[in-house]
């Protein structure tokens, strides 16, 4: 069943009280296995990556439905509450003011610096970019904003769509910045109502809307090379940029019926299947494929990607070009770092502050923090937080610590499985230049980058 019938099944079979209740469920994709599922929560908040719809179908496990009653007791509330009214204050003063105007989809301008993937990250530019950006998804689709719980900056993207081929219910929410950039430029279809349906049916049968995207990207691509032909993909014509094809591929995968039964396990294990030279255009690390921010603009983050323990990943990452003037790096001073170094640099001063910013943005899951929210903050504020909530006498040092230790085993737990520093790579392409656009001149150095991996793990105390 749809994530969206299925939730409304379960809060009805409650009584009257069951619109109280919250779920996490897994939907078709899930309970077919497919390794780019994900745990949908109120059927528009995804537990998106490394298939975890997967894990709660193998064991045959459909939803977790769960009612609060109580309150959570924290240890200063009187400073709980003044910390989080000064952030209702005075985040209008902050780019989270960006993020309630026009959602994470502002990100889509990235194509301006040549920083947007754009046809499987063969290029860097999406010349449609407009058609699917954050102030075009304002004008036109966009039917409500929504927050997580009790935060004032309400970012989230709800969309409705009546009318069309491509109808939108917005009960789905609305694509974020990476669906857009997966399902938009990554396919080169600059149809933002078909972006929109398609994030919908990743909703609604519970898969990973980056993982989904670059997979059928990868598709396009090999399509396009004549490595996959309309034989093999049952007549659906996977072009760059048809949008109707996209569509309806997505509407397969998340079925598991025709050539999307075969995509539904994502990009790595379908190239692996298929041959014939596919497996060179598969942009993943360790499997997972590469979320909608291109390491050609951001060296530091490369790196971020390649020593990922799952796989690529944005959310415990480095952006680089939020290090590159001496007011940006404010909050890393208190950890030695006192110059800004440019985004193409990957010398000891960068990789110490991967070093710091990687395992602080563990440090952010651990902990459940909006990374938004969490770049607003002044770090010692942060460190205030925790003690009001917790009651620790901690500090910005030993918060760090924490950091490390969670993303050093995490490290430690893949090497028990057979994972050794040779599965830290990038995929090829990113060691090539673009052909065109602002960031055609970009290349990273490979000798560099090995240099660089080194001296992170040696800051890390990692053997390699």
């Amino acid at each position: 069943m749809l994530t969206a019938p299925g939730q409304a099944a379960i809060q009805a079979g409650l009584g009257p009280a069951g619109r109280h209740f919250r779920v996490a469920q897994i939907g078709p994709a899930g309970e077919q296995l497919s390794l780019i599922s994900s745990i949908m929560h109120d059927v528009n908040r995804a537990a998106g990556r490394t298939g975890l719809g997967a894990v709660m179908g193998s064991k045959r496990l459909k939803a977790v439905v769960v009612h609060g009653t109580g309150k959570l007791p924290v240890a200063d509330p009187q400073a709980v509450a003044e910390i989080a009214r000064g952030y209702a204050k005075n985040y209008p003063n902050t780019w989270a003011v960006d993020l309630h105007d026009q959602g994470t989809a502002g990100g889509v301008a990235s194509s301006l610096i040549g920083g947007l993937p754009t046809h499987n990250f063969q290029e860097g530019s999406f010349a449609d970019w407009e058609a699917i950006t954050g102030t075009t998804m304002r004008d036109t689709i966009l039917k409500d904003r929504a927050t997580c719980f009790a935060c004032p900056v309400v970012c989230k993207r709800v969309v409705e769509i009546k009318e069309g081929p491509y109808p939108v219910d917005p009960v789905y929410g609305g694509p974020e910045f990476e669906t857009i950039g997966a399902f938009g430029s990554c396919c080169g279809v600059a149809d933002l109502a078909a972006v929109a349906c398609c994030n919908q049916l990743c909703n609604a049968y519970g898969l990973d809307t980056i993982s989904t995207g670059v997979t059928v990207a990868w598709a396009m691509e090999c399509y396009q090379r004549g490595l996959i032909t309309s034989q093999d993909t049952g007549g659906i014509d996977l072009a760059f940029g048809n949008a109707q094809a996209l569509v309806e591929i997505v509407g397969q995968i998340g079925r598991r019926e025709g050539f999307g039964a075969l995509l539904g396990q994502g990009a790595y294990q379908a190239a692996r299947h298929i041959g014939k030279g596919t497996q060179e255009f598969v942009m993943h690390v360790k499997g997972q494929p590469i979320p909608l921010h291109e390491p050609r603009i951001k060296f530091g983050f490369g790196i971020g990607y390649a020593v990922s323990p799952t796989g690529a990943d944005h959310m415990h990452n480095f952006h680089d070009v939020d290090y590159d003037t001496a007011d940006k790096i404010a909050v890393l001073r208190p950890f030695g770092i006192l110059e800004p170094r440019p985004f193409n640099d990957l010398g000891p001063e960068k990789m110490h502050m991967l070093a710091v910013e990687i395992p602080w943005q563990t440090l952010n899951n651990a902990l459940g923090f909006c990374m938004f929210v969490s770049s607003t903050y002044d770090r010692f504020k942060f460190v205030e937080l925790v003690r009001a909530i917790t009651g620790w006498d901690t500090s910005l040092l030993e918060l760090e610590k924490v950091g490390e230790r969670v993303y050093s085993m995490a490290r430690a737990f893949n090497a028990r499985e057979g994972l050794t520093a040779a599965d830290d790579c990038l995929p090829a392409r990113f060691f090539e230049r673009f052909k065109e656009g602002p960031s055609a001149i970009n290349q990273i150095n490979p000798d560099k980058f090995k240099k660089a991996l080194v001296t992170f793990y040696q800051m890390m105390g990692w053997y390699t």
